[in-house]
């Protein structure tokens, strides 16, 4: 049996399979051009096709624009993972900052609460100090002291 009568054979069982003629696509066609002038015109080369083109069943290679779109799915879905991870962190940050506002402003009425009673402790003093028409200069050092921390600096 010949190649040409097994060629035969796979096309007859083929259209008793999907119903229709089998269509080569390959066949007869050169994809192959070179420019053969300065001017930019392009002609099929005189070569004849190689041995391996044709009715070969063996499929080719993925060629490098399908090989780099296959690439970069997969960094687009570690990607999106990453940017869900991301996403994620920053709320998880947003409550953590959330809830330490909350703290603070919690320590903040603490401290207030506990300085009240000493805030009319010291206006208490800075009043006395300010009573007297002679200060000792340990005085005149507590009423200083007691005039920046009641009214600031």
């Amino acid at each position: 049996m010949s190649d040409q009568d097994v060629e035969k054979e796979a096309h007859s069982i083929y259209k008793g399979d999907e119903g229709n003629d089998f269509q080569d696509l390959i066949d007869g066609s050169n994809s192959k051009r070179t420019k053969t002038s300065e001017s930019g015109e392009y002609a099929i080369p005189s070569n004849p096709e190689t041995p391996t083109s044709g009715h070969s069943t063996s499929s080719r290679p993925i060629g490098r624009d399908k090989a780099k779109t296959k690439g970069k799915g997969k960094v687009t879905q570690s990607d999106s993972i990453n940017a869900q991870c991301v996403a994620d962190l920053h709320a998880l940050r947003l409550a953590k900052d959330y809830e330490n506002e909350i703290a603070r402003a919690r320590l903040q009425l603490e401290r207030e609460k506990l300085d009240r009673p000493s805030m009319k402790m010291y206006q208490k003093m800075l009043l006395k100090l300010l009573e007297k028409e002679h200060l000792s200069p340990e005085d005149q050092d507590m009423k200083r002291n007691l005039t920046e921390i009641v009214f600031g600096k």
